[in-house]
């Protein structure tokens, strides 16, 4: 072997000796809370799972959902695991 296999070339040194550029910081999304209307619309579509104190699954929330986007409701504009979600904290509040 010789040894100008193992040297590094100058080409490879510049590209080391440049600073490293930093990723920008990513912005976090905004919690978006609960209204009173959207919470009394979950207790009206979802009495049953608050009553046993289980979650629905995902195939009832969409069904509430759209039933939600009939009646011109609120909860169709959130996303299903942010229900699922809600209905759970609300099943540990209560206990």
């Amino acid at each position: 072997m010789d040894e100008d296999d193992h040297t590094i070339s100058n080409g490879d040194e510049e590209e080391f000796e440049g600073k490293r550029k930093r990723k920008p910081p990513q912005k976090g999304c905004k919690r978006q809370k609960f209204t009173e209307v959207e919470t009394e619309e979950i207790k009206t579509y979802f009495n049953e799972y608050l009553k046993s104190g289980i979650c629905p699954r995902k195939q009832q929330v969409e069904d509430a959902k759209q039933k939600s986007r009939k009646k011109t409701g609120q909860i169709w504009k959130r996303s299903n695991d942010k229900i699922i979600k809600k209905i759970s904290a609300m099943n540990h509040k209560k206990k």
